[in-house]
Order: structure tokens, then sequence, then C-alpha cells
């Protein structure tokens, strides 16, 4: 992308200087040479004209307007209203540390704007919420700029993530992006404006159980949409109004011992959940074995395990889970007799997880099953290289021993 800095867009538009980056491309000051007014010009990919053109069709107080817009071959050239003030993350970086109240009302103003652009026809994603793509206006407005990353939600679809660290939900690095991922970015936004008096969290926590809902990881443990998060906002606005400071400790004492059994309780269920699902997983090679060989029955009971498998790729992320699923994805291609996929998924779990003895043991006894004699050496000869330098955590299966005694034998 070229630099805009001198140019004349339209015979109209003078870009000035570039005043920031994100969502694709720059974002420049322009002045409007017809009106005498300054005017933001964002340049986004030509990949998403589509989407710019509908999103010049939204109208709301909280999001600059689009007045005009500029093509070339290779980009777009957004012109939109210029708010003058300073970003939620200037404001922070300024040492200013907002009080719950004050995080709550901000926090109800971006919910007001988000359930616009979630209620739109397709929805509208907004993708890269965080303070520095919140404006505070010099009349003390807020505005949310920089709608590059945005997208239409038509469906979960795979796509490249242009969220930030930090406040892109987990989905996002998935390829996906829905209104709940937007509920995850608010909460990290919300917890970031309290900056170093989070411990005020112990006094109000309604409030922080609010966050841990906006910010869990699986989509289905989320608020349900906008709407709910604004009426959650509004119930609290209203009890830290009229809840004296003395109520308020002694509530917040039972309510921490409280939240210190969920926690606990959360962490139990959630693995006994675990469990549960790939025991549903498993099941359905149970009921695979009852067909023939290359069956259409077959085939379609393992193409559903290896949907479900994906589906708790997405939702489980500690270190083991991933490992069993991923094993499992690779036997389930080996069961259809998909050999190249089930190799595929052994070498991105050696690839992403080095250190993980049982794999080296499944993939080598795999690679003697289908033949690969040479490949198995190979890798038992890396095998005992990283055993040698201890760089291989503990750990044992059936076809790791299995392996292992073949080899020694020779």
């Amino acid at each position: 992308m070229i630099c805009l800095i001198g140019t004349i867009l339209k015979e109209r538009y003078y870009v000035i200087e570039r005043i920031g980056h994100g969502g694709g491309g720059s974002l420049y000051l322009a002045r409007d040479m017809e009106l005498g007014i300054f005017r933001a010009v964002k340049e986004i990919p030509i990949i998403k004209k589509k989407e710019v053109m509908l999103m010049q069709r939204l109208d709301h107080p909280a999001i600059p307007k689009i007045v005009d817009c500029v093509e070339t071959e290779e980009d777009c050239y957004l012109i939109m209203e210029y708010i003058k003030g300073q970003s939620l993350e200037e404001i922070l970086c300024s040492e200013k540390n907002f009080s719950i109240q004050e995080t709550l009302a901000r926090g109800k103003e971006i919910t007001r704007v988000l359930e616009y652009l979630h209620n739109r026809k397709p929805p509208v994603c907004y993708g890269d919420l965080k303070p520095d793509n919140l404006m505070i206006s010099e009349t003390g407005h807020l505005y949310l700029v920089d709608l590059g990353s945005a997208m239409f939600d038509h469906g979960k679809r795979k796509r490249i993530c242009e969220g930030t660290k930090g406040y892109a939900a987990p989905e996002q690095y998935q390829g996906y992006l829905s209104p709940r991922s937007d509920i995850y970015a608010l909460g990290k936004t919300m917890e970031k404006l309290c900056g170093k008096k989070k411990w005020q969290c112990f006094l109000y926590p309604e409030f922080f159980w609010f966050l841990f809902r906006c910010t869990r990881k699986q989509e289905k443990y989320r608020y349900l949409d906008m709407s709910a998060v604004q009426k959650r906002i509004q119930k609290l606005e209203i009890r830290y109004r009229t809840v004296t400071w003395r109520k308020r400790f002694l509530e917040a004492v039972a309510a921490g011992v409280l939240i210190g059994i969920l926690f606990l309780t959360a962490g139990l269920l959630k693995r006994e959940e675990f469990s549960v699902a790939i025991s549903e997983v498993t099941d359905l090679y149970y009921e695979a074995r009852q067909y023939p060989e290359n069956s259409g029955e077959r085939k379609k009971y393992c193409a559903t395990a290896e949907k479900k498998l994906q589906d708790l790729s997405r939702n489980y992320r500690e270190k083991e889970q991933q490992r069993r699923i991923e094993l499992l994805l690779a036997w389930n291609a080996e069961f259809l007799d998909e050999t190249e996929k089930a190799a595929l998924y052994y070498e991105n779990l050696l690839l992403y997880d080095a250190e993980y003895r049982v794999a080296y043991g499944e993939y080598g006894m795999f690679l003697l099953r289908i033949g690969q004699k040479e490949a198995s050496q190979k890798l038992w000869k890396d095998y005992k290289k990283k055993e040698k330098t201890e760089l291989l955590e503990e750990g044992e299966s059936r076809n790791l021993k299995l392996w292992e005694e073949i080899n020694e034998k020779k």
C-alpha cells in the first residue's frame, strides 16, 4: 500500500498526515477543500469492497459517517467524518483509571452501538473492539472508529483473524467471528478500563462475575447477545447507586467465598464435561464397527466423529485435551483408510507439541501398519535423540511400549 501524504483524492480531499493504522490499512487526516473541514481517510483492501459498500449504509450517532469513497485497482479509501479527541487507550496512558461506575457507563454506550451493528441484516461483527478503537470527542461523546476489521455474519466461515491479542476471542484464532466474539472483547475492554483499580472487583463481585461471563473461552457460556449484556449493565448501575459501602463490603465477603467454590466446581465440571464429550465420540466408533469397511454407513459415523472432534478442538484448549483430540482425529482418519490425512494429524501434533512422548509411539506404529518402515526408523532416531537430551516429557501408552520393543530388538 502506498503512502497518501500529499495526495489529492477526487480532486477534493487533500491528505495531510497519517494518524493511525489498523483494520488492514492506514488512517489519514485530510482536508475537504470544498467545505474547508477535516476528514478522516481510511485505507481498505479492495477485497473488502462489497462489505465497504454495505458499511456506507450504517447510520448511528456513535459511528463516524462515511461521506465518500475512492476506489483504485488495489484499495478503497473511505472518506469519513473526522472525530477530534482522544482514544480510551490514550486516556488510560495518561494514568487515568475509570471507576466501576464510569466503566459501566462507557460499557453501556459501547453495547448500544454494538447492538445496532449486530441487529443489521445480515449482522455486522465489529471484530476488533479495544480501547484504541474507542474515541471520546471533545464534547465527551463516544465513537466506535476503524470498521476495517468488521465483517458481515452470514454464518460461521473461515477467515483471517484481524483482532488484537488480548482482546480477540479464542474462536477468532480458529478463523471464526460471531457477535459473541464482540461480547468477549467488550469484557476485556471494560476490564482494561478498571486499570490498577481491579482490586475493586472484590467490593463489586457482581461486576467481577459479569466480566467473567463475558470473557468465557467458549462462546456458548457467554451472554446470548448484546441486548442481554446491556440489560445486565443497567442492573449493575442501579444496584451500585443504591447499595451502601458497608453492605457492599459484607456482601463481597460472602460472595468471595461463593465465587471461590464456583471456580473450583467449574474446573471439576469442565473436566467431567470433556470426558462426557469424548465418550460420545468414541461411542460413534463402536457403532461404525458394525458396518463393513468402506461402507456408506461407516463413513457417515466417522464423518460425524471428525466434525465433533473439530468442534471440541475449538472449545477445549488445555494441552492434554488438545492431545487427546488430535490423536482421535488421526485414528479416525486411519479408520477410514485416509492414511495421508492421518499422517498429517500426527505430524502436526509432533510439530506443535514436540515433547509429547506418547505421540512418537502412536505415529511410529501407524507408519509400521501402513508399511512405512524407513519412515518409522527415521522417527525412532529422532525420538532417541530427543530422549537423550531429555527433551521428552514422561508418558506411556501401549503403542509406545510396543514400538520401543520392536526397535530395541533391532
